[in-house]
């Protein structure tokens, strides 16, 4: 039945209920109606109405969408309404003036004036409490029972569990409950689809937010002030801005403050540092009003490491005041306890140091490369969708897909399926018949995603913390087999194998020397290569030529660096004498480099539980030797030239070497240009 909609008297706002006349038995006797099939409320009578009209509070026409004078649609309430389990409900003030209220005794005073009284999720009620005209809207409610309903809605009981929050700066709220909620044990990290990264996500929660759930009476009593930052770093794509911005949304705060670092300077002489002030404005004023009572504001600096660098490395002084700035919001002397700030960065060595400290960005977790299993979750995570409508094929694998991903990033693989479903695509383009040389999509043939496209991904995007073939072109030669190249390959071979199952220890190291030629290089990258280790990388004299001694040591730190963001890693240092830039007239080499070279080959990672095994190579054992970098290799092989029984084999495996003059011993190089052309 239709009636017209009315305006109803001030005094009787506060039942949250509409008025119909009396006549009208079947609507009133149920309690409950509908209106216009979507929204549930409680039903009274007033005899002074027309029986075509209606009473409706302005709150629920605001969640109606209806104005005076238009009709609406009521019928009795056929529905089976459950109870509320869980209100969360934030409240204003109507008015002038200030309030200070108690949320435990106000929730009491809702349940019992409001028991039986139905609720839709979005809507807003007003109620009176000491004199002042209370303004609540409902944020969240959850059921008894089925949550699964397209508008949530449902009534008020003694069981119900009411939260009440507030953002007025005119309300002064004491004795706030937590939503407990969100840290049920069965919630479910996938639908935050931040696959991999579960154990990261929890350790956060509970340094930074879990003390945060209780009321701030309890954690002042306790005397722990709370954590104010977090710096997130790691390899780029592992995923430290999503997780960034799922604390925010998890914890129902503020909507967090996203801001670029480079975003932040500013040609303007001050400009920099105010716009450091603005990004606290909003949280310095909340805390001047509510004190310990205010909301979390969160910000978040991505590629912080673009404003916060050591003090005294900017020649313009512009990053150390922004710096200082940083400093005094977050830990000085009107530091404000109503914020968290998380800093992420690739380059953690980059940020000053007193930002580091306890107090400041308290929290440094790296968001390193995700191993199997994390693997195997971002592949579902990115083809979720695909999965849903149909368009993956049943035989992708992804537990194989994730074994043969090693060292991948969630970026790098996103990018794997988006390179498959371009394969997938392309085969349901043809070419237009009428117009030549036109392709058309082919909306009749099913797009189906297969595993060959996804192993076609895998061929086309490498990983950044890889192995790249390229770099090995010039030393992954044809191994010729000898007694005592079989020997070394076979010596490295078991030191690998032993640096992978064992516990005791992360590093090992081989250092290869003899002759010019005789194939030290090739050995080792024949060795790294057949290891099957996911990250390999070739420091050669070529990658320090133009550099200075500082950069030298810069590029091989940045190298080693890499190599313990991996599980397991090999770095092939090559030429050892010429990277120290030995000079036998003087003698002359780089101290820098050499140190750097030392402390590089004997010493494990701290903070890291990756294993990383260094190959060496020289021509000149004596001087290694004389500048200890042979004692800090754990192995020593002598690759010599090839003898006469290798020569013999050499011939066996290609009858071409018959051809060469072998009259003494010589390189393996030698012997290699001397064969004849054909």
């Amino acid at each position: 039945m239709e009636f017209v909609v009315e305006k109803l008297q001030l005094d009787r706002v506060f039942t949250n209920a509409i008025y119909v006349n009396p006549s009208h038995c079947n609507l009133i006797s149920n309690g409950y109606v509908l209106i216009n099939d979507t929204y549930i409320f409680g039903v009274l009578e007033d005899s002074s109405l027309s029986e075509n009209k209606v009473l409706m509070s302005a709150t629920a026409r605001t969640l109606v969408v209806v104005i005076v004078g238009e009709k609406v649609k009521i019928t009795p309430c056929q529905k089976n309404i459950q109870n509320i389990e869980a209100l969360k409900l934030e409240v204003n003030l109507l008015g002038q003036g200030e309030i200070k209220l108690d949320a435990i005794e106000l929730a009491e005073k809702l349940k019992v004036i409001y028991e039986a009284t139905p609720l839709n999720y979005g809507q807003t009620f007003v109620f009176e409490h000491k004199h002042k005209t209370l303004k609540f809207l409902v944020n969240e409610l959850t059921l008894e029972k089925d949550n699964s309903m397209d508008v949530l809605q449902g009534v008020i009981s003694e069981s119900t569990e009411i939260f009440i929050s507030s953002s007025s700066n005119k309300i002064q709220l004491t004795n706030a409950k937590v939503d407990t909620a969100l840290l049920k044990p069965n919630f479910s990290f996938e639908k935050l689809e931040i696959g991999g990264l579960k154990r990261e996500f929890e350790q956060m929660f509970r340094r930074a937010f879990v003390q945060r759930l209780f009321d701030p009476e309890t954690i002042k009593k306790m005397g722990i002030p709370h954590v104010k930052g977090i710096m997130l770093y790691g390899p780029p794509g592992t995923g430290k801005t999503l997780i960034a911005r799922k604390l925010g949304t998890l914890l129902g705060a503020n909507p967090p403050k996203v801001v670029n670092g480079p975003e932040i300077l500013n040609k303007y002489v001050g400009q920099s540092e105010e716009n450091i002030r603005n990004l606290f404005a909003e949280a310095e004023a909340e805390y001047k009003a509510k004190g310990d009572h205010s909301s979390l504001h969160i910000i978040i600096f991505d590629e912080i490491d673009a404003i916060c660098k050591k003090r005294g490395s900017d020649a313009s002084g512009v990053g150390d005041k922004v710096v200082n700035q940083l400093l005094s919001k977050i830990d000085g002397v009107n530091a404000l306890n109503n914020i968290l700030v998380i800093g992420m960065t690739n380059r953690l060595d980059l940020i000053d140091d007193a930002l580091l400290r306890p107090g400041r960005f308290e929290i440094h977790l790296e968001i390193s490369l995700p191993d199997e299993n994390a693997r195997f979750e971002i592949f579902q995570i990115h083809t979720k969708q695909m999965t849903g409508n149909s368009f993956l094929d049943e035989n992708v694998d992804f537990l194989k897909m994730s074994s043969l991903t090693k060292n991948y990033t969630g970026a790098e693989i996103a990018a794997i399926v988006r390179a498959a479903s371009s394969y997938a695509l392309e085969r349901n383009i043809a070419q237009n018949e009428e117009a030549k040389g036109t392709l058309a999509a082919n909306e009749s043939k099913p797009i189906k995603i297969d595993m060959s496209d996804m192993l076609q991904g895998l061929l086309e995007v490498k990983p950044a913390f890889g192995v790249d073939e390229n770099e090995f072109n010039t030393a992954n030669k044809v191994i010729y087999e000898t007694k005592q190249f079989d020997f070394i390959l076979l010596k490295a071979k078991d030191c690998l194998h032993k640096l992978r199952k064992t516990v005791l220890f992360r590093t090992n190291s081989m250092l290869l020397y003899g002759p010019t030629g005789t194939g030290k290089t090739t050995l080792a990258v024949q060795a790294a290569l057949s290891s099957q280790f996911p990250f390999i990388k070739f420091i050669t004299p070529r990658d320090l030529v133009g550099l200075s001694d500082f950069e030298k040591v810069s590029h091989i730190k940045e190298k080693f660096s890499d190599a313990y963001k991996s599980e397991e890693a090999i770095i092939i240092l090559d030429e050892i004498e010429s990277l120290i830039e030995y000079v036998g007239i003087g003698p002359r080499f780089s101290n820098n480099v050499l140190q750097a070279l030392k402390i590089f080959i004997k010493n494990e990672s701290n903070k890291t539980n990756s294993k990383v095994f260094v190959f060496g190579t020289t021509s000149l054992p004596h001087v290694m030797s004389e500048c200890g970098i042979v004692e800090c290799f754990n192995d020593c092989y002598e690759v010599k030239k090839c003898n006469s029984d290798d020569y013999e084999q050499l011939c066996i495996q290609n009858e071409n070497f018959k051809k060469v003059d072998f009259t003494e011993e010589m390189s393996i190089k030698k012997l290699l240009t001397l064969l004849p052309e054909n």
